[in-house]
């Protein structure tokens, strides 16, 4: 080996000792940021070069559940967007920070957990203080006219389209926030997440506690979702709520940034990307469906996309770019299937949209005779021994399976049959029952204990009715707090027997408890 290779190398290894003495280079990152004038409401802007090293992003409850449908969608539908923008500022050397509150104990085994509740606690200050009044309209459901979401507290977790990186943090609480800042020197916190005027705002790890701190607390409007209304007749929808809710952070003082904005002036936002769906107003699933009474106004936008072309079809079939076009608000009167999709010069530029409405049926009449009156057909296999007879999920008669009140979506029935799905009961039939009528619906005595906290997001089940072995009706997907599915169905003539069923929709779970209700037979 000659004298210069031997030096070249000997330099080589000096230099790379002398880098890790080095300090780490830092990243400046560019925020713009705004605010208005409480008077005039003018808006303010600045442009701030902060290290990035000293930048958290703070995510507020990006729950995998929500009570209204609609909130559920739409806020589930920025999850890719926010993926993007997470793992653009994890390259920058910023921390990541999950706040999911109610739920943070779900995570206790998890190492980003474990790793916050390490952190050596500090006490946290007040050196200042804000007031926001929102002026954003708010409800605590956003479907509209519609049949009206009832309350619960049914999420369990963090969505789990929301990819959360090794190396990101999992915190509870305003001190063990403020604490994670402080040991890392992290001096500004810009805030993802849901809901803008409420949790973002008012959680224990939200904004209003750490501007309190004296922490520069930042929200990214294009990240966030509030929590607002839908009014088709005046055409106020949810992104208008996102826009006012942000506008009124910065009346009082908050500043907002577009994050996207700031990740592409460094290179870490590319416009080819496709992160937004069209937003569905209102929206349900297949599994969770949207019921409706008479009409239904949808509305469909996507702010993200400029100048792009929504087009949709109600047939269940993909949109293209010949599918019609999406000008206005349009009216559904029966079940849809509505799929919809954005386009540039005939090209898609949106992630695919999806909604299920349903139109409920009428209210059925009362019956003459109820079915918790009508003695039911022993099933063979449990009349054989008490213990086979323990193996089925026997029907109770004038109460919930668990033994309690008949109650479906906040009213109490005093007959029917509760059920724990899988089960049924099956009636003989006699000649002058025409007609079997019923109202089926999820139980919801769980709601009665912490609203159901935890637990709610799981019950889910399809009633059907069997005559004589043929599946004359059946219910869509049924969940918690909605309206009862109606039945109405005629009985056949020379028909021998009707089998009420209770099926768990695929998925068995201990808190598939149906109820029957209004249940029985008409002699007309």
């Amino acid at each position: 080996m000659t004298k210069k290779i031997i030096f070249s190398m000997c330099m080589v290894f000096v230099c790379l000792a002398a880098c890790k003495l080095l300090p780490a280079q830092s990243t400046a990152f560019p925020i713009t940021m705004h605010t208005r004038d409480p008077q005039t409401k003018q808006l303010l802007s600045n442009t701030q070069n902060v290290d990035a090293s000293h930048i958290a992003i703070v995510i507020i409850d990006p729950w995998n559940y929500h009570w209204c449908m609609t909130w559920t969608e739409q806020a589930g539908g920025m999850a890719t967007r926010m993926n993007r923008a997470l793992a653009g500022a994890r390259s920058l050397g910023m921390q990541v920070i999950w706040a999911p509150t109610d739920v943070a104990s779900m995570y206790s085994g998890w190492s980003q957990r474990q790793r916050a509740m390490a952190v050596p606690y500090s006490e946290v200050p007040s050196n200042r203080s804000y007031s926001c009044t929102f002026t954003t309209p708010y409800d605590d459901c956003m479907c509209g006219p519609g049949i009206y979401c009832k309350l619960n507290y049914g999420w369990d977790a963090m969505s789990a389209d929301m990819k959360i990186a090794d190396q990101d943090l999992i915190v509870a609480g305003t001190k063990e926030l403020y604490s994670l800042c402080k040991t890392k020197g992290i001096t500004h916190l810009i805030y993802f997440g849901g809901a803008t005027n409420i949790c973002i705002s008012e959680k224990p790890e939200g904004l209003t506690y750490m501007y309190g701190a004296g922490l520069e607390t930042i929200f990214a409007r294009d990240m966030a979702f509030a929590m607002t209304v839908y009014n088709p007749a005046t055409a106020y929808t949810p992104s208008k709520g996102n826009e006012q809710a942000a506008d009124d952070l910065e009346r009082a003082g908050i500043p907002t940034t577009v994050f996207a904005d700031a990740l592409r002036r460094v290179g870490k936002w590319k416009d080819e990307w496709i992160t937004e769906p069209v937003r569905i107003t209102p929206a349900g699933t297949i599994n969770r469906p949207y019921f409706f009474e008479n009409t239904e106004t949808v509305t469909l936008e996507i702010p993200y996309v400029k100048d792009a072309v929504i087009r949709y079809t109600t047939d269940g079939s993909a949109p293209t770019a010949l599918s019609p076009r999406y000008d206005r608000p349009f009216v559904l009167n029966k079940t849809t299937t509505l799929k919809t999709a954005a386009f540039h010069s005939n090209k898609k530029v949106s992630l695919d949209g999806n909604a299920f409405f349903v139109h409920m049926p009428a209210v059925p009449p009362q019956p003459d005779i109820v079915v918790s009156t009508v003695e039911p057909v022993e099933d063979l296999y449990g009349a054989m021994r008490a213990d086979y007879a323990a193996c089925l999920w026997k029907p109770a008669v004038n109460t919930s399976y668990e033994g309690k009140p008949l109650r479906i979506r906040e009213r109490t029935f005093k007959e029917g049959l509760g059920m724990r799905a899988n089960a049924y009961t099956r009636l003989d039939l006699k000649p002058e029952w025409k007609r079997f009528v019923a109202l089926a619906g999820v139980d919801d005595n769980m709601l009665t204990v912490e609203n159901g906290r935890n637990i709610a997001m799981y019950p889910k089940m399809v009633f059907k009715i069997f005559i004589d072995g043929n599946l004359v009706a059946e219910s869509p997907v049924m969940r918690i707090s909605q309206e009862p599915w109606r039945f109405d169905v005629s009985i056949p003539a020379g028909s021998r027997q009707i089998v009420l069923v209770c099926d768990d929709g695929g998925k068995t779970s201990p808190y598939n408890l149906g109820n029957w209700v209004n249940a029985g037979f008409c002699k007309k």
